[in-house]
């Protein structure tokens, strides 16, 4: 392959197909996203490095929300990586169901994996130098599986962990941090380069759902400049406003539960540590509640881990050569796809379970139900959808994935729908009564989802586009309502918290509507 690449160099950046920038064309775009999350944690965990003391961890974790605009870089430091982790898992299960791990991408996968597994043991470092009570409980847990290493367990256990001192645990996560998080940059330029070179997936539909899949540059192809500059330019902004946005509100709420609150929990040498409970970061709440399991006990943290974690993990890594059908339609590998549902059906299982009922123990006959039963219903389930593509138009196969995506979600908010209908019956709660309307809905909106991509949704080939005086009032709105906001957040004291909160609220507004402006611009100028 290296001599392949050094021989037949390809321009970089490649032009890309008009569809990838039209609606729709969102999807092709999530590993950007995720560069472009990475990147704000990069400048923003450079500015919390200046001012962390692995000496007085908590101490100076808690003195950063006091300088001026602490509170926004601390908290959206911590909700970029959540934003970062939820793109990656949604890149990887996207790739999965429409076949992107098929030649010539086996290395492109595999690359993306271990970006995946870099990502998390990152934000795990970075969550567990706090110092408060959930990163000492965090690392409770990662020692014990460390130690759990045959023969080397306790070496391995001080080089992560420390030797048993506060510095040396903090200093050790310090560093580890960074040595991470230098990984993924070197790694990511890797995948990147190899993504660039095997070119962009291109529809299904242009290679006749046939491997191999790999897009051809055509004349009618537009330039990187201007035109998927601006794009990558919306969608950052979009991306960046999310990751503004949701810790800004979050810190605004009161008694938001420990395992979402974007600020420290309190110090795990306080009274208090007692009354908070063990939650594990919440991008690792399935490992730790596989260790829940009574078997888990018997055989130890380490080769818990191993068995459900790890094997998962090299079967997703031996996907590629697992797979070798000539064939990119979703239809034809019920075994990759039934064993992908279940995968997410486990992952979203056992961190729901995590979240409600964490340290609680679980027998093996309840661990042998869990993973017994849906995978049972699952088979029924996919070769139904199967059937009802195979029978439909071929329009609306690459919906597949997204209703195969949606079933087992689907299925948990219906579990979590009677949980909290027996809670609001049990307390009569009224938090619960909104809570219950919520997942309705939400329930709802799953279903006609599935009915829609099932059955299938007509588009029309044609979109009214809007006039350019329509362009130029809306275009005028948006820049009032940014420089509106501008003058009222500009004024906020920046070491106040609950002010910063709204500065963070206003920003990620601001980065909304400067999205919304280039869409605009795009949309005129471009007709896109």
């Amino acid at each position: 392959m290296i001599e392949k690449i050094m021989n037949e160099p390809q321009p970089l950046p490649r032009k890309v197909p008009d569809y990838m920038r039209q609606k729709g064309g969102l999807w092709y775009w999530t590993g950007a996203m995720v560069m472009i999350a990475f990147f704000y944690e990069l400048l923003t965990g450079i500015i919390l490095l200046f001012y962390y003391q692995p000496s007085n961890a908590y101490a100076s974790t808690e003195s950063f929300l006091n300088i001026p605009y602490g509170t926004i870089i601390l908290t959206t430091h911590l909700y970029g990586a959540y934003v970062m982790i939820g793109l990656v898992y949604l890149h990887l299960l996207r790739n999965l169901f429409v076949g992107s791990y098929k030649k010539p991408r086996e290395m492109q996968w595999i690359t993306g994996l271990l970006l995946l597994v870099l990502t998390l043991a990152v934000a795990f470092f970075g969550y567990s130098m706090s110092g408060d009570v959930l990163s000492s409980d965090a690392t409770d847990v990662g020692r014990g599986i460390a130690n759990g290493f045959p023969v080397i367990g306790s070496y391995l256990s001080s080089i992560f962990f420390g030797t048993g001192t506060s510095i040396t645990l903090f200093s050790r996560l310090e560093g580890w941090h960074i040595i991470l998080a230098g990984s993924i940059l070197v790694l990511f330029a890797a995948h990147f380069f190899l993504s660039e070179y095997n070119t962009i997936m291109p529809s299904p539909k242009e290679n006749s759902y046939r491997v191999p899949a790999v897009d051809t540059e055509k004349s009618s192809y537009k330039p990187w400049y201007p035109y998927n500059l601006l794009y990558m330019a919306e969608i950052s902004f979009f991306t960046l406003s999310i990751i503004f946005i949701i810790p800004s509100v979050l810190a605004l709420l009161p008694n938001v539960p420990a395992l979402f609150s974007p600020f420290p929990q309190v110090a795990a040498t306080s009274p208090l540590a007692s009354s908070v409970p063990p939650y594990p970061p919440w991008f690792l709440l399935f490992v730790y509640k596989e260790l829940d399991f009574q078997i888990s006990a018997s055989i130890g943290p380490f080769w818990a881990v191993v068995f459900f974690t790890g094997l998962p993990l090299i079967y997703l890594l031996l996907v590629p050569y697992v797979d070798r059908s000539y064939t990119l339609k979703i239809s034809r590998r019920a075994v990759i796809v039934y064993t992908g549902i279940l995968g997410l059906f486990y992952y979203i299982g056992l961190s729901v379970w995590g979240a409600l009922r964490p340290g609680v123990p679980i027998s093996n006959l309840l661990a042998f139900a869990f993973f017994a039963l849906p995978m049972v219903i699952t088979v029924p389930l996919v070769y139904l959808a199967i059937g009802k593509i195979e029978r439909s138009k071929s329009e609306n196969s690459g919906n597949l994935w997204k209703i195969y995506s949606m079933l087992p979600i689907t299925g948990f908010l219906s579990v979590l729908t009677g949980i909290v209908l027996y809670e609001s019956l049990v307390t009569k709660d009224p938090y619960y009564y909104v809570a219950l309307v919520v997942l309705i809905v939400l329930i709802a909106l799953s279903a006609l989802y599935i009915y829609g991509w099932i059955y299938g949704i007509r588009k029309t080939e044609k979109v009214e586009m809007m006039s350019g005086k329509w362009h130029v009032v809306f275009g005028s709105i948006y820049a009032f309502i940014a420089v509106f906001i501008i003058s009222i957040i500009s004024s906020f004291p920046p070491t106040v918290i609950k002010y910063q909160a709204l500065y963070g609220i206003g920003m990620g507004i601001i980065l909304i509507l400067s999205a919304a402006f280039i869409k605009l611009y795009r949309s005129y100028v471009f007709k896109e």
